[in-house]
């Protein structure tokens, strides 16, 4: 089983540079400490809306923050 992203579930892959064991670059600044969640479920939302085109915002904000509740970085996070 490949890893994943704790924050996104995006694939974790050496060859993409990753700053974290357990984040993405996407999800993790330059030292490699987490993003806030506010921009995690940004940047989710909007990779909804790039195969879910008729998704409006405030839908697509709400399946990323559910979404995000399973992954495990948020889980114990309200």
């Amino acid at each position: 089983m490949a890893a994943v992203c704790h924050a996104c579930g995006a694939p974790l892959n050496s060859a993409r540079d990753d700053l974290s064991r357990n984040y993405c670059s996407g999800c993790c600044d330059a030292q490699g400490a987490l993003r806030p969640r506010a921009e995690i479920q940004r940047g989710i939302a909007a990779w909804f809306q790039t195969w879910q085109p008729n998704l409006d915002e405030r839908t697509a904000l709400k399946r990323a923050d559910l979404y995000m509740r399973a992954m495990p970085a948020w889980a114990d996070r309200d």
